[in-house]
């Protein structure tokens, strides 16, 4: 019996036949996708929108490159941006500097922003905008959603035209300006007109935060309220000094003794209180002697310290001191005083003045309190022509008894009168009521009118004589008895007679 030898059986995708067809498959859709130009594949069509009629790259739209999907497409790669960039060329350049595309992150992804193949009438530039961060031109658009009106703030209001949004540098100036014409026009000649070199639309400066601008010149203390014009005139900003004597010249204060270096002896919070070699200086608690009374002359001119140290720039101790300068200055607007007070007291001003217009080191409450009106009284009131030795201490030496007393209360004011004012004075043998009338103290001359010795009521009670005579008659009180009314009232109360009717 013959076997028949077995035949291998062939996989059906690899078989001739399979093979051929696929071959003539592909050959027949890269002659379909030559002859179209691609656009067996095409996703949608291309848009047709230009802004301006400008050509670029001398087609006016995307539209007119349908046919030619290389023109944007590497293949296996997809959008290729050096193809974009043959037609835009601008973009080009705008992505090798800071341009606008310049600061974009990942520039070089066209279509990230501006998507294709979404229909003719489709915005490539316009609906890039709807997902633009502005932020990344470095100008934040946190202050500028709404105009001054509130009505939103169009990118036209700031970029001319719809295309190449360049910034119109005047349209700053127009529209600030037309809310605040005089700080606009001030602020202008100050800085000029190019507004985004100072602002990012965030309301602070660029690069002038206080941490950016201690870079090169700290705005600590005063510093920190100066405006920008203070030390930027016209709006200089380069080679701006950081010296103290930049700005601050040598006052006529300090006699040229001092120098330029303000630091030396000043902090930027306040010229006030200086330092002198490094530590805090309190003229009045460091030499014993205040200021309050030396800011100024006579003439209304600053005090210098030379007025009272006499230094000059070659002087080894600037701030010597001698005390006969007190003499001499004193002198030339009172003499009549300094002369006898030198002489009789020295010049050794310092042993009795601290320079706030009192005695230094000598305590009056130990001979006499100045308490009451006395504190503010002035020491010639009571020593006359600079005698201070053997000033008497009894009230009457200064203060003669007043005429209304009529010599009845002798010269002991204290016994009735206080530091405090002549009024209220205590009257111990004085029983009626002082507060009579319920308003008040009442003056003692309200009734006592000639003397303390004598009284009326009727300067406040208007009686009729003859009516307050029938009235008394009444009740048993002859005339004799009218005129000392406290006998029977003593608190000045009508009812109180009763009592004495009833003793009667």
């Amino acid at each position: 019996m013959n076997q028949v030898p077995l035949q291998r059986r062939q996989h059906p995708i690899f078989s001739p036949i399979a093979l051929l067809s696929t071959l003539l498959l592909v050959i027949g859709l890269s002659v379909a996708l030559w002859l179209t130009g691609g656009r067996a594949f095409n996703p949608g069509a291309l848009s047709a929108v230009n802004h301006g009629g400008v050509p670029v790259g001398e087609v006016l739209s995307h539209a007119e490159v349908t046919d030619d999907c290389s023109a944007c497409h590497t293949p296996f790669q997809g959008v290729d941006a050096a193809r974009c960039e043959r037609c835009h060329t601008a973009v080009a350049i705008e992505r090798q500097s800071d341009g606008l595309h310049g600061r974009f992150p990942n520039a070089e992804r066209c279509a990230d922003c501006h998507q294709e193949h979404r229909g003719a009438d489709f915005d490539l530039i316009l609906s890039a905008l709807d997902s633009f961060d502005h932020e990344v031109t470095a100008f934040s658009l946190a202050q500028h959603a709404r105009d001054y009106d509130s009505a939103p703030l169009l990118c036209t209001a700031c970029h001319a035209g719809e295309r190449s949004f360049e910034v119109v540098l005047n349209a700053c100036a127009d529209c600030h300006g037309a809310a605040d014409p005089a700080f606009m026009v001030a602020h202008m000649q100050d800085f000029g007109s190019d507004c985004l070199i100072c602002h990012d639309g965030s309301g602070t400066l660029v690069g002038l935060t206080p941490v950016e601008h201690a870079e090169f010149f700290a705005l600590d203390g005063r510093h920190a309220d100066v405006s920008c014009a203070g030390c930027h005139a016209g709006g200089q900003f380069e080679d701006t000094p950081t010296e103290c004597a930049g700005c601050h010249a040598e006052p006529v204060i300090h006699f040229g003794l001092f120098g330029a270096d303000c630091a030396a002896c000043h902090t930027p919070q306040a010229w006030l209180p200086a330092t002198l070699d490094g530590t805090p200086f309190d003229h009045a608690a460091d030499t014993r002697f205040t200021l309050a009374r030396h800011v100024t002359n006579v003439d209304g001119q600053p005090f210098g310290c030379v007025s009272c140290h006499g230094a000059t720039e070659n002087a080894a101790d600037p701030f010597a001191f001698a005390e006969s300068q007190c003499v001499d200055c004193h002198m030339l607007y009172q003499a009549d005083f300094i002369g006898p007070h030198a002489a009789q007291l020295g010049d050794a001003c310092l042993a009795c003045h601290d320079g706030s217009g009192r005695m230094a080191n000598f305590n009056h409450d130990q001979v006499w309190p100045l308490e009451g009106l006395h504190a503010a009284a002035d020491c010639t009131a009571c020593h006359a022509d600079q005698v201070y030795a053997g000033t008497p201490r009894e009230c009457v030496a200064c203060h003669a008894e007043p005429a209304i007393h009529f010599g009845l209360f002798g010269t002991d004011c204290a016994a009735c009168h206080n530091p405090g004012g002549w009024t209220p004075a205590r009257l111990t043998q004085h029983d009626f009521p002082l507060d009579h009338g319920g308003e008040g103290e009442i003056a003692c001359a309200t009734c006592h009118t000639q003397t303390y010795t004598a009284y009326t009521c009727t300067n406040c009670h208007a009686h009729d004589p003859v009516e307050t005579a029938r009235e008394h008659l009444e009740e048993g009180i002859g005339a004799d008895r009218l005129q000392d009314c406290a006998v029977c009232h003593p608190t000045g109360r009508e009812d109180e007679a009763e009592r004495f009717e009833d003793d009667d």
